[in-house]
């Protein structure tokens, strides 16, 4: 009997209301937020911590390549020997490690303003920016879904893939905020939804679902306008660093391809498909194979369900970023902010129709796995990231099928 009452506490968590969520909301904020952050800051020497890694780590990459470019040398960005020296010269010492520099010239236009800050001052304000973007835009994406929804701010504030993304100086939060705001304008304003959508292009694994998604429900102002604005941002791109820049760009990409392949990313922070049939012990031709497989799968039945059940704007939006996730064999722990997005749309779905068994408890896992993946990945060896990821895109997909016929709001509703 005890067993019997223990497993429907976790199953239906009826305990898990408005009240206690605002409690976890704050007590996962300062073990998972503010308490990292403070510790590093803490026992570190100015910027560089004990382990000799700058604060917001992998920010080193993009800031240093900014300064190249401002410099006239914006080749240099992806040349490894020039970059990396580069890192070591912002501090005056030698930095333990390189952060390479992979990303297309397009990122070079968001990076390059603040490369006229210092260091620590231009971390800060990119972390800033971009965080409280992404935290806006998700509120307005909460309330949209549900105008009549209080307490959001909190968990929002508290989601640990903000503060992993913060902690390792990365780009989520605006990539976060992109798919928000793309998805947010979808339905209202078609073409500047594609505008936004093809400010991806800084980080182009993250836009591959795109032009499929949109093409299958029949959104071409928006398809057109994000390959419109693709476009417009590599060619001023083009102007900043050149034929010479494009050039280094692609002749550097085997390292990424090589990063990816020989695990020089810590397998555990990689939560991909690819990833986790490596993790299991797969060779790379059978885990890019596996990792091919289930993204094409992913793809076609989210073009299937786009095409049976004609999902409101909001439902593809939460289709598109849930599958995108499954897309691209380069996803580190630190992408899983995105994971807001869907799961956003999936407790909104609970509150107004009701959890089914386990689902609350699914989305607690959901919600805190940015900052338990890499950890329980390396305890168990098992790719937890991959396989909650493919999890998120199953429950999405499974509430779209079962709910397509309840009335939406009609500026909800898809265009003809």
């Amino acid at each position: 009997m005890a067993l019997s009452n223990a497993l429907s506490q976790i199953r239906d968590a009826d305990w898990l209301n408005a009240r206690s969520v605002r409690l976890y909301a704050v007590i996962t904020f300062l073990l998972i937020g503010i308490l990292p952050i403070v510790t590093r800051l803490v026992t570190g020497h100015g910027l560089i911590d004990r382990f000799g890694v700058p604060f917001g780590g992998d920010y080193i990459s993009f800031y240093t390549a900014s300064k190249l470019a401002l410099a006239g040398h914006a080749a240099d960005a992806w040349r490894p020997e020039l970059h990396e020296a580069a890192q070591d010269t912002v501090f005056d010492r030698q930095l333990n490690g390189y952060w390479a520099f992979f990303y297309p010239p397009a990122y070079l236009l968001v990076c390059m303003p603040l490369a006229l800050l210092t260091y620590g001052w231009s971390v800060v304000v990119a972390m800033a920016t971009t965080t409280l973007a992404a935290v806006r835009l998700l509120h307005l994406w909460v309330k949209r879904m549900m105008p009549d929804i209080t307490g959001v701010w909190l968990p929002l504030i508290a989601f640990p893939g903000l503060w992993v993304n913060i902690a390792c100086g990365q780009n989520a939060a605006l990539t976060t905020a992109i798919g928000a705001g793309g998805c947010l304008l979808l339905q209202r304003a078609p073409v500047l939804s594609g505008l936004v959508f093809g400010l991806l292009v800084i980080k182009p694994q993250l836009a591959i679902a795109i032009p499929f998604v949109l093409a299958a429900d029949g959104r071409w102002k928006t398809f057109f306008a994000t390959g419109f604005s693709t476009a417009a941002l590599s060619l001023a791109a083009f102007f900043v660093v050149g034929q010479e820049g494009y050039m280094a760009f692609f002749a550097n990409s085997h390292l990424a391809r090589e990063t990816l392949d020989r695990g020089l990313v810590e397998p555990s922070a990689m939560q991909s498909a690819f990833a986790g049939l490596k993790l299991i012990g797969l060779p790379n031709g059978l885990a890019y194979a596996g990792h091919v497989l289930i993204a094409l799968t992913a793809l076609l039945w989210s073009v299937f369900i786009i095409r049976r059940y004609r999902p409101d704007a909001l439902s593809l939006g939460a289709l598109l970023v849930s599958v995108t996730l499954l897309l691209s064999p380069f996803l580190v722990n630190y992408d899983l902010m995105l994971l807001s997005l869907p799961l956003a749309w999936l407790i909104v779905q609970g509150v107004q129709q009701g959890f089914r068994p386990w689902e609350k408890m699914v989305c607690v896992g959901l919600y805190l796995l940015p900052a338990l993946a890499r950890g329980l990945t390396d305890m168990t060896h098992i790719p937890v990231g991959a396989l909650m990821v493919g999890v998120m895109f199953m429950l999405v997909q499974s509430r779209i099928t079962k709910t397509a016929d309840i009335t939406m709001p009609a500026v909800l509703k898809p265009v003809a």
